[in-house]
């Protein structure tokens, strides 16, 4: 039985693992090998198709259009690294259709995806989700998690609910206690205990709903502005697009907050010069608007 495991991924509180702690498993995954300082790992994971990896050309910028689809970012060396392993590699459970090869690896293992759905179902976005099933289903009921924030970008977000689902069947139902230690939420039950950096926004909020203003209700006004601003800047432009060559004058319609439009007949001169006027005043709600996250982000890490 694995009796304690710590997940570890690539956000900035992996730094937080207690290396030196021999009790505990550290279980890591994808390219996290790469972080400098990276120091020992028990078991690895990479579930993903092993002939589906993008690498990238070293010191070159990398833009999310570039990477063709259902493949996944690796460094070049990543498949050699994977072969290598002293220590079990955990890998698609079709890794040996993908690369052939792979059948010479000392270490690697299928991963056991169709116990774990027999276990929890189908609901897993995410690979720290299924690292925590997979230790779940081995006797484990006592979890960290370091680097792994699920915040930073959309397809995080989509991925941090399922692994709180997760972290949740860890703790089970009974009565929870929450304490913090060194830098940790510990959260305690008698099923189990799941500790979490505290600057990681997971298994946490910034505000508690129906009892505390909802921070986003700050934005709110600046994103309509935004809009406003969005539309008039479209309407200018098909205005003077579709305008006759010789008309001096474009009839526009502008949109008010009661929702009705009201139209205004003006000199193209005038639409330019309020074209200009409006990249301004998005440039200062946009600046705003960034003040205001930087603000609501600071209070959801708290």
């Amino acid at each position: 039985m694995t009796q304690r495991v710590a997940i570890v991924g690539t956000a900035p509180s992996w730094q937080m693992v207690p290396w030196t702690d021999t009790t505990l498993q550290v279980w890591s995954l994808n390219d996290a090998y790469q972080l400098k300082g990276f120091q020992r790992a028990d078991r690895w994971y990479d579930i993903h198709p092993l002939h589906k990896f993008y690498h990238p050309t070293p010191g070159t910028a990398l833009y999310a259009h570039q990477i063709p689809a259902g493949h996944y970012v690796r460094p070049e060396k990543h498949l050699a690294w994977l072969a290598s392993q002293q220590i079990p590699v955990f890998l698609n459970p079709d890794y040996l259709t993908q690369h052939p090869a792979a059948a010479t690896w000392p270490n690697a293992h299928a991963f056991p995806k169709a116990a774990v759905e027999a276990h929890f179902g189908r609901y897993f976005t995410s690979t720290p989700a299924l690292l925590v099933a997979h230790a779940v289903i081995e006797g484990c009921r006592d979890i960290s998690v370091y680097g792994i924030h699920l915040a930073t970008q959309q397809e995080y977000m989509d991925q941090r609910p399922g692994f709180e689902y997760l972290l949740g069947k860890v703790l089970g139902v009974g009565k929870q206690t929450m304490t913090v230690k060194d830098g940790l939420r510990h959260y305690t039950t008698a099923d189990g205990h799941v500790a979490l950096p505290e600057a990681s926004p997971v298994l946490q909020a910034g505000y508690q709903y129906g009892f505390e203003p909802r921070p986003s209700a700050q934005t709110d006004p600046i994103a309509w502005e935004l809009h406003k601003i969005g539309v008039k800047r479209t309407r200018y432009q098909t205005a003077l697009l579709t305008r006759p060559s010789f008309q001096p004058f474009v009839t526009v319609e502008e949109p008010t907050d009661d929702g009705k439009a009201v139209r205004r007949r003006l000199l193209c001169s005038t639409v330019h010069a309020e074209l200009a006027q409006l990249a301004a005043e998005e440039t200062d709600w946009k600046h705003a608007l960034a003040r205001i996250q930087v603000q609501v982000g600071a209070l959801t890490c708290r």
